[in-house]
């Protein structure tokens, strides 16, 4: 998490609504109306004992400031992690950093790409900073910054999510962000976010976990979601996902008067962006110091365990889940024809309980119930365009098919 002083942070907090960028592309998103079973199983599977050894791992480094020797570490552990989930493409992004008017070298962002089979062009992101930071002078790599919530607790939500979701496949892509140099200025999520929108790409939502692990003795978990208001939209997805997969949690909008977070870099770029962050009145006391470690600054895993369990059910139903398991698509039986359709699709292959048919903007338009391995619809009233086929067997796995009507 990024210190500023006090004053400048205020003027920024009050030009947050007005300065930035108009969005690249327009989206709307899921409205969830009841838990998605096989997504509560997913969010079951995130493991405490995981999340902590990530944590434990990435304190055990003496430092992970920008300007150490020991991040070139951080990032090739987080890279060869990530290589070894087999996701479609693991890449380092190198950007500049000019700091105080001086150019210097750090280490690269790191970025996990799973392309989507109905939409690999639109993306999901999620990212974490990794980098760390003692507010003391002196030499970077004797200064000691274990950073376990800032941000070694962000960080390891999303590899656990990556670890989950990576076992599946869905429509549209996701992105796994790493970003380095962010607590000098966001600059490593500014440079990608910057060279995303110079090439166009569609991202449609991006969530950022930063400082997720201490809880305030006494409290119960909550979250503090930040965003502008150009963002309420997909704010109100994260309280919709949020409010039906963990009704007893408050989650509230809120702002840092201290300091900011990447979430700022995609939205500062165009794209809607979001930020869930443990309490902004009673967070971390020991970030920036040596104090920063498990026990202490990250003093609640249940709190760090159920914010990657947040961020799980929003990619995931962002995304577009398609099938159980990898090992589902591997062999699909499903046949759809005509497709094109102007009036009657016929759908078989699989034992069918429910078939479903979603518009671009995520609304369900169609839905069928029935029985055996073989079924028509009538598509007839459907406007001409592309729709989605969703189709749940009796073993309450999901096949997907895009269909064009006209």
């Amino acid at each position: 998490m990024k210190k500023r002083y006090l004053a400048i942070c205020l003027v920024l907090s009050c030009w947050a609504t007005q300065g930035w960028a108009q969005h690249l592309f327009e989206h709307t998103y899921p409205v969830v109306e009841q838990e998605d079973a096989r997504i509560r199983r997913m969010m079951d599977e995130v493991s405490k004992d995981s999340l902590y050894a990530t944590i434990d791992h990435l304190q055990s480094y003496h430092t992970r400031r920008w300007d150490s020797r020991m991040v070139y570490d951080v990032q090739d552990w987080l890279f060869n992690t990530y290589v070894g989930m087999g996701l479609d493409s693991v890449t380092l992004h190198d950007f500049p950093v000019l700091y105080h008017d001086t150019l210097y070298e750090t280490s690269d962002n790191v970025i996990a790409v799973q392309k989507g089979l109905l939409y690999p062009d639109e993306y999901v992101v999620c990212g974490a900073h990794y980098d760390s930071y003692n507010l003391n002078a002196g030499d970077p790599d004797s200064l000691r910054a274990p950073g376990a919530d800032d941000n070694a607790s962000g960080t390891a939500g999303i590899l656990e999510t990556a670890r989950l979701l990576s076992k599946y496949k869905f429509e549209r892509s996701i992105i796994y962000g790493h970003w380095a140099a962010e607590e000098i200025g966001l600059i490593g999520s500014a440079a990608y976010a910057k060279d995303c929108a110079d090439q166009l790409m569609d991202i449609v939502g991006y969530f950022n976990l930063d400082m997720i692990g201490y809880l305030k003795e006494g409290s119960d978990i909550h979250v503090h979601l930040m965003y502008t208001t150009r963002d309420s939209i997909i704010a109100n997805y994260v309280y919709n996902v949020s409010e039906v997969y963990f009704p007893e949690m408050p989650i509230r909008q809120n702002w840092l008067t201290w300091g900011d977070s990447d979430y700022s870099s995609f939205n500062r770029n165009g794209y809607a962006a979001v930020h869930t962050f443990e309490d902004v009145h009673y967070s971390s006391p020991f970030i920036h110091t040596p104090a920063d470690l498990l026990g202490t600054s990250v003093n609640n895993m249940d709190q760090v365990k159920r914010f990657t369990e947040l961020n799980v059910g929003l990619v995931t139903t962002l995304a577009g889940l398609v099938s159980t398991s990898v090992d589902d698509v591997a062999v699909e039986r499903l046949t759809v024809y005509p497709n094109p359709v102007s009036g009657t699709l016929t759908v078989k292959g699989v034992p069918m309980m429910q078939v479903e048919v979603y518009n671009l903007f995520g609304q369900k338009v169609l839905n069928k119930t029935c029985h055996g391995e073989e079924t028509t619809l009538d598509v007839s009233s459907l406007a001409a365009g592309v729709y989605v086929l969703r189709v749940i067997d009796d073993a309450m796995q999901v096949h997907s098919h895009r269909i064009v009507t006209y």
